[in-house]
């Protein structure tokens, strides 16, 4: 059962960073464009305002997603509860890669939207609004 509750433990890391990082990024971004921390990308360390979207638009992806991984995730993992530590592994194991792909999807839809909305210099395409 311990084993079961280490990897309940891992199975909800990616979902709550998504929802910590996810609502703390659409509030606000972090005050300084750095290397560090934050989304970093060519196009959205470009200026302040490609910045402020990225985080702003990756953001809303992440807490939302964060949430309906955490839905989904428990329950699935759930299923394992009585089994033996190689098919809580395996499954766990799955379910963490599994949340992999929404993760990176969100960058593929992050960076599209900032091509959309500004140009390679990182100016603000005519006619074109914040997400």
């Amino acid at each position: 059962m311990g084993f079961w509750f280490f990897m309940l433990s891992t199975v909800l890391f990616i979902p709550a960073i998504m929802i910590i990082c996810g609502r703390y990024f659409a509030k606000k971004a972090p005050d300084n464009i750095n290397y560090l921390f934050g989304y970093r990308t060519n196009l959205s360390m470009k200026n302040e305002e490609t910045w402020e979207f990225a985080h702003k638009y990756i953001g809303k992806i992440w807490y939302k997603w964060g949430w309906l991984l955490l839905m989904i995730s428990i329950p699935l993992l759930l299923t394992a509860i009585d089994k033996d530590k190689d098919t809580i592994g395996t499954l766990g194991s799955i379910i963490i890669t599994a949340q992999l792909v929404p993760v990176l999807f969100s960058i593929f839809l992050t960076e599209k939207a900032l091509k959309q909305n500004f140009d390679s210099e990182g100016k603000k395409k005519d006619g074109k609004s914040e997400e």
